[in-house]
């Protein structure tokens, strides 16, 4: 049954007719999507790769370092830095001399920060990883629609009707993939890889803390044994004096 539509708007029709406008639109949208996450995808590439160092070594160099007190050469060390690890570990030796709570606190901060820094534009790769494989279903919808719009107005064509439409239509879905697929490597292994940085920058920062609790421990146990009294000290024994010559 046709639906009426003397006494209101159909939907239906509405939708049809927005139909016919064709699905173009759709590829231009997802091409504008794809290359801005392509910009991003090499940025994020980049900022990763150009920031990577060699953990193991930067630790044994630090430790090293605080081992023998010299706090200003490992802040030199890491002063110029780039890499996640680097900017925290500055962020710590800066606060050396005011104890292991405020280093922790410090820390605890500049990986927040870091955190932010690096997770930049990834809410844009996984949405659009996510919604650009519908996006491209949305056009081969439309192009499917239109397709069959041809086919009711030629009933006698047949594939040659709405084969070239379908076909067409299908491309949409194929870009949507293009688009997101890239875009969800990326999120995921920037995602994994960020994971990595933090848990490194925490290793280096926890090698900071220990030392000065270390350092905190021997300090006390000195103050305390000056403090205590000299128990293996003999105290004097008065010996009585000898008796003069001839008495009795």
């Amino acid at each position: 049954m046709q639906p009426d539509v003397k006494h209101g708007i159909s939907l239906i029709q509405t939708f049809l007719r927005l139909a016919q406008l064709g699905s173009e639109w759709v590829m231009w949208l997802l091409l504008g999507l794809g290359f801005i996450a392509a910009v991003l995808v090499f940025e994020r590439l980049y900022l990763y790769m150009s920031t990577s160092i060699d953990v193991t070594r930067l630790a044994r160099r630090l430790l090293a370092l605080l081992r023998e007190g010299r706090v200003e050469q490992a802040q030199e060390l890491v002063k110029s830095g780039r890499a996640l690890e680097e900017r925290v570990i500055s962020d710590a030796l800066s606060l050396y001399d005011d104890g292991a709570e405020a280093v922790e606190e410090l820390v605890g901060a500049s990986m927040i920060r870091e955190r932010q820094r690096y997770e930049r534009s990834l809410s844009y790769l996984g949405t659009v990883g996510s919604n650009a494989p519908f996006i491209g279903l949305l056009g081969t919808v439309i192009g499917v629609i239109i397709a069959f719009a041809e086919l009711g107005r030629n009933p006698k064509g047949g594939l040659e009707v709405v084969g070239p439409g379908i076909s067409e239509a299908l491309v949409a879905t194929a870009v949507g993939l293009v688009v997101a697929i890239p875009s969800l490597v990326c999120f995921n292994w920037t995602k994994g890889l960020l994971k990595r940085r933090l848990s490194n920058a925490d290793f280096l920062s926890r090698i900071i803390v220990t030392e000065l609790k270390r350092k905190s421990a021997g300090q006390r146990r000195r103050r305390r044994v000056m403090d205590e009294p000299d128990d293996s000290a003999e105290q004097e024994i008065e010996l009585p004096e000898p008796l003069p010559a001839g008495a009795e």
